[in-house]
C-alpha cells in the first residue's frame, strides 16, 4: 500500500512539474528575444552618450590645463620678453617640460614668441622662425585670426596630431606670444573611443568636412552614414551597407564641430542572444531532472528527517521517551527552560520580588551555581555621570560597557569557592549576587580592585556598595533598594571607596536644612560684584547641602540653578531652564558642582564689570570698519591713518580689533581689497590692471601675489571659471 502511494505521487509529480517546466521555458526564451531586441537601441544610445559626456569633459579639461600652462608666470614672461634672456629661455623650458610631464595626453608643445620671431619647440629647444620645421603652424600663427583655443587636425613629421593653440580670444589690439599643445591621438583613442578591438562595434570621431579626428572608418560606410544622418544633434538609424546591417548612433559635440558616429553590427550580440536561448533551454531541461531525482528522493525518504532529529536528541541529551515525538517534545521544554534569557529574567524577578518560588528556584539551578551557596552578598555598582555617558554611546555601546564591567566583576570576584551573577536592570546600574560559602569574608579589596579596572580599561567611574551576608531565602529586594539609595551618598559626600551597610546609618541620619535667605543674598553680592563675600556665601550654601539626601540636594540645587538662569539671563553656561536638569546629571560629585559654580560667579562677576566697557569697544570698531570700507580704494589707506582718524594709538586699535573682531586689521583689510577684486572680476569688464588700482592694491606684484594666495588662482583664471561656471 505504501509503495503504491509512492509510485502514485511520484508519478502525477513528474507530469506535474514537466508541464510547468516546458512552456515556462519556452516563454521565457521568446520573452528574452524580444528583451534582447528591444534593448538594442538603449545599449547604443547609452554607449553614445557616455562617449560623449566622456569626449566634452576630457577636452575641456585640456583646454583649462592648457590655460593654466598660458598663464603660468614664467611663460607669460617668456613669450613677452623683447630682448634674448638664456635664463628666461631655460627657465620657459623647464616650465614647460613640468606640464606636459603631469599630463599625459600632452606629446609636445611649442611657445610664440613674436617680438623676437622666436619658437620654443619641446622637442627640439630655441628656433628662430626660420628654422622652425612646422612651417603650417607657423603660418596660422602669423595670421590675424589664428583660430584660437578650438581644437583642430594638424600632421607634421609624419604624425598626425589633434592640436590646440591659447590665448582663448584677443584681449589686446596685438598679441605678443602663443601656445600651442600637440596632442597624442593613440593616447586619446585609447581613452575617449571604448571598446577598442571590439568587431561589433565600432566608434568614430570626424569633423564635419568628413576628416577622421580618431578612431577609423571604411571610406564608404563614412559617405553612406554622412549622407543618411539629419540635421539633429543626435539621432539613430539602421544603415544597410555591403549586405549588412548596421546600427548608427550619432552626437554632435557642443565644444567642436565634431561629431561621434557608433556603428554596431550587432552580429556578436545575435550570437550570444541565441546561445543563451539555446543554455536556458537545456537548463530548464536539467532542472527538470534535479526535480524529478528532488521528488524521488524526498518521497522515499519522507519521515527520515524526524528519525534523525529523535536520534540525535535520545544520543545527545540523554532524553528517555516513550515514541520519537515525545523525545521531541521534551528537548524543545529543556531548551526553553535553560535558555540564558530565562536564566537572567529568573535572576530579575528573585530580586525585585524579594523570594524565589519553587520553580523558578528549580528552574534556575540548573543554569546557576549561585543557589549552591547557603550565603549571598549584593553589591551595586552604580556608573558616575550615566547621563554623559548616554550622550556619547548608543544603546548597544551601553550594553557593552556594562557587559565589560560584568566580565571585569567574574573574573575578580568568581572562584571555586565563590560563585558569581551579573544583573542588568537597564538603568545606570548593575548588580552583583555573589555566592559565599564563608559569610565572613570581605570583599573590600576585590571591590576596590574592581573600581580600578573599570577605570583603567572602561574608562568609566563608578561607585560601588556592598552588603553583608544574606541567607539565599531571605528578602533580597529591601537589601538591593538600601544599596542603590547608598550609592547615591558619594555625590553628597565626595568619598571615593566602597560604601557599605554601617554608611547607611549615617546617611540616613542627614536632616533637611534649607535656607532661602542665603541664596538671595548670594545673587545681590553677584550683582553688586563682590567676589570675597559671593565665594563665601557660596561656601555656607555648600555645607548646608552636604547635610542633606540625595534627592532632597538635587531638589535645592535645581533651584538654585534657576534663579541663576532667571537672574543673569544669558551671562550663565546654562542658557535655558530645560537644560538645568541635564546639565546637573554631568555631575558625579557635590564638590564638583561647588568648583563649576564657583567659577561661574566669577565669570559673571567680570562680564557684568567688562560690559560698559565692551559696549564702547564695539562702537570703536563699528566706526574703524566703516572708515575701511569707505577708503579701500585708497592704497595709502593703513593701521596708521585709522588710528589718527579715531585719535588712538595704533598699536591699541591693533589690539582692540583683533579682540573684538577675532582678526588682526591688516588682515582684514587685504580680505576686503581680495572681495573687491571679486566683485569686480566677475560684473566688470575692467582689465585686471585697472580692477588692482579699484581694489587699493599699490603694486601689481603685491597684488597678484595676495590674490593667489588668498584664491589658488591668477585673477584672469578665476574670471574665466566664474563666467564658465555661469554660462555651464
Amino acid at each position: 500500500m505504501f509503495k503504491s502511494t509512492y509510485l502514485r505521487i511520484f508519478l502525477w509529480s513528474c507530469i506535474l512539474i514537466t508541464v510547468i517546466i516546458f512552456p515556462f521555458s519556452l516563454f521565457l526564451v521568446q520573452r528574452f528575444s524580444d528583451y534582447a531586441s528591444s534593448q538594442l537601441g538603449y545599449i547604443n544610445r547609452d554607449r553614445i552618450e557616455e562617449t560623449l559626456d566622456r569626449t566634452e569633459f576630457i577636452l575641456a579639461k585640456l583646454k583649462w590645463y592648457g590655460l593654466n600652462m598660458y598663464e603660468d608666470q614664467t611663460i607669460q614672461n617668456w613669450m613677452y620678453s623683447q630682448e634674448d634672456d638664456p635664463l628666461l629661455d631655460a627657465a620657459a623650458l623647464q616650465t614647460l617640460s613640468k606640464y606636459l610631464s603631469k599630463e599625459s595626453f600632452f606629446e609636445g608643445a611649442y611657445l610664440f614668441n613674436m617680438r623676437r620671431e622666436k619658437v620654443m619647440d619641446f622637442n627640439v629647444g630655441l628656433l628662430p622662425f626660420d628654422e622652425f620645421t612646422d612651417r603650417t603652424i607657423l603660418e596660422r600663427v602669423k595670421q590675424k585670426d589664428p583660430f584660437l583655443l578650438r581644437y583642430f587636425h594638424h600632421e607634421t613629421g609624419g604624425k598626425s596630431y589633434i592640436t590646440l593653440m591659447i590665448p582663448p580670444s584677443y584681449v589686446k589690439k596685438e598679441q605678443y606670444g602663443y601656445l600651442v599643445v600637440l596632442l597624442n591621438k593613440q593616447v586619446l583613442q585609447n581613452y575617449l573611443i571604448s571598446g577598442e578591438g571590439d568587431t561589433d562595434h565600432q566608434v568614430t570621431l570626424i569633423d564635419h568636412s568628413g576628416q577622421t579626428i580618431l578612431g577609423q572608418m571604411d571610406e564608404e560606410m563614412m559617405t553612406s552614414v554622412m549622407s543618411s544622418r539629419t540635421d539633429a544633434k543626435k539621432s539613430s538609424f539602421e544603415l544597410k551597407v555591403k549586405g549588412q546591417t548596421a546600427y548608427v548612433n550619432y552626437a554632435d559635440l557642443d565644444s567642436q564641430d565634431w561629431t561621434i558616429y557608433s556603428l554596431s553590427s550587432m552580429q556578436q550580440f545575435r550570437t550570444q542572444v541565441t546561445s543563451f536561448q539555446q543554455m536556458i533551454v537545456l537548463c530548464s531541461i536539467l532542472l527538470l531532472i534535479m526535480l524529478l531525482l528532488a521528488v524521488l528522493w524526498n518521497s522515499h525518504i519522507f519521515f527520515k528527517p524526524f528519525r534523525v532529529l529523535a536520534t540525535q536528541i535520545h544520543g545527545k541529551l540523554g532524553i528517555r521517551a516513550k515514541s520519537d515525538i515525545d523525545a521531541i517534545q521534551q528537548s524543545v521544554i529543556l531548551l526553553r527552560d535553560h535558555s540564558p534569557l530565562i536564566k537572567t529574567e529568573y535572576l530579575r524577578r528573585w530580586i525585585l520580588q524579594g523570594r524565589l518560588s519553587d520553580n523558578a528556584r528549580e528552574a534556575l539551578s540548573h543554569e546557576s551555581r549561585i543557589l549552591n551557596y547557603e550565603w549571598i552578598r549584593l553589591s551595586v555598582v552604580k556608573i558616575d555621570a550615566f547621563y554623559e555617558t548616554t550622550e556619547r554611546y548608543d544603546f548597544t555601546s551601553q550594553r557593552l560597557l556594562k557587559y565589560a564591567i560584568g566580565n571585569i566583576a567574574e573574573e575578580l570576584l568568581g572562584n571555586k569557592d565563590r560563585s558569581i551573577e551579573v544583573v542588568d536592570f537597564g538603568g545606570d546600574h548593575l548588580l552583583l549576587l555573589i555566592g559565599v560559602a564563608d559569610h565572613a569574608a570581605d570583599l573590600t579589596e576585590e571591590l576596590s580592585e574592581l573600581s580600578r579596572m573599570v577605570t583603567r580599561y572602561v574608562q568609566l567611574n563608578i561607585t560601588v556598595a556592598c552588603s553583608t551576608a544574606k541567607h539565599v531565602r531571605d528578602d533580597l529586594r529591601a537589601v538591593y533598594d538600601d544599596l542603590r539609595e547608598l550609592t547615591l551618598f558619594k555625590f553628597v559626600s565626595g568619598d571615593d571607596k566602597i560604601y557599605t551597610e554601617q554608611e547607611y546609618e549615617r546617611y540616613a541620619d542627614l536632616q533637611y536644612q534649607p535656607d532661602d535667605t542665603l541664596q538671595d543674598l548670594l545673587i545681590q553680592s553677584i550683582r553688586s560684584g563682590k567676589n570675597e563675600q559671593s565665594f563665601n556665601l557660596l561656601e555656607q550654601w555648600f555645607i548646608r547641602l552636604q547635610a542633606m539626601k540625595y534627592s532632597e540636594c538635587q531638589f535645592q540645587l535645581k533651584l538654585m540653578l534657576f534663579s541663576f538662569v532667571r537672574s543673569f539671563s544669558q551671562l550663565t553656561t546654562v542658557h535655558h531652564v530645560e537644560g538645568i536638569e541635564s546639565h546637573l546629571k554631568k555631575f558625579a560629585k557635590l564638590e564638583d558642582i561647588h568648583l563649576w559654580m564657583k567659577h561661574e560667579i566669577a565669570r559673571i562677576i567680570s562680564l557684568l564689570g567688562d560690559q560698559k566697557s565692551l559696549n564702547r569697544k564695539g562702537k570703536i570698531v563699528d566706526e574703524i570698519i566703516e572708515y575701511i570700507r569707505y577708503h579701500i580704494h585708497d592704497p595709502r589707506l593703513s593701521v596708521e591713518n585709522i588710528a589718527d582718524h579715531i585719535a588712538l594709538s595704533a598699536k591699541y586699535v591693533r589690539q582692540l580689533f583683533l579682540d573684538q573682531y577675532g582678526m588682526s586689521l591688516s588682515n582684514y583689510i587685504l580680505n576686503l581689497r581680495i572681495e573687491k577684486v571679486k566683485e569686480l572680476l566677475q560684473q566688470s569688464d575692467m582689465s585686471v590692471a585697472e580692477i588692482s588700482q579699484q581694489a587699493g592694491f599699490q603694486t601689481k606684484s603685491h597684488f597678484f601675489t595676495a590674490f593667489k594666495k588668498a584664491t589658488g588662482m591668477t585673477p584672469a583664471q578665476y574670471r574665466y571659471q566664474q563666467i564658465n561656471g555661469a554660462s555651464g
